[in-house]
């Protein structure tokens, strides 16, 4: 997780001020473990992600009109060179990470990682508000509950406390892959609406 990605330091140390003695490496390392499940779930290995960010990367050319980037949620092409020869991405229709020529009759020059491609992949301008607060809330949790001043064992599934009451635990695993439940919520809600609009 880069810094700002779903959300700066200085916004998760303003809404989290309890966490104020942690270092941004700290911070960032907390967030990047929750971002990247979160992306993972919703968007699948090779899907992008919610927030913009930029991929160059080198292709096979498949000889054909049909080029396929690595990632579906591409937003713009940068650039693009086929064999060292620069391409104007106006001449390009981008759709679901599939670039073809808008002139039928251009094609894709055979080869092996003879086409390199700059892109901006992502699903949205901005992380929605629901996953940046709920991702935020996670990595507080995830820093609070790995300090040195914290008691509990975060892998704890349940304790029974003074009154004789049980507090239950939620740890990942199938369907909760956080193992924090409104984010786990989220992602499920996320992925319902991904796989309604083909978006992983």
């Amino acid at each position: 997780m880069a810094d700002p990605d779903y959300f700066t330091v200085a916004e998760f140390q303003a809404d989290m001020p309890d966490c104020s003695d942690f270092t941004e490496a700290e911070i960032l390392a907390a967030a990047a473990h929750f971002t990247t499940i979160v992306e993972r779930e919703v968007f699948g290995e090779d899907g992008g992600g919610f927030v913009p960010r930029a991929v160059t990367t080198a292709i096979d050319g498949p000889g054909g009109s049909l080029l396929i980037l690595p990632h579906a949620n591409v937003s713009t092409i940068t650039s693009i060179t086929v064999g060292g020869v620069t391409v104007d991405p106006d001449d390009l229709s981008c759709r679901n990470g599939m670039v073809r020529y808008l002139v039928p009759t251009n094609g894709w020059t055979c080869g092996i990682d003879n086409i390199e491609v700059a892109y901006t992949v992502g699903k949205y301008a901005e992380c929605p508000a629901d996953v940046k607060n709920a991702v935020m809330w996670a990595t507080r949790d995830r820093l609070i509950s790995q300090s040195a001043e914290h008691t509990q064992d975060p892998r704890q599934s349940s304790m029974t406390n003074e009154l004789g009451g049980t507090v239950t635990y939620v740890l990942p695993g199938e369907k909760r892959p956080t193992g924090y439940p409104e984010l786990d919520a989220l992602i499920a809600s996320y992925q319902r609406s991904a796989s309604v609009y083909g978006m992983a």
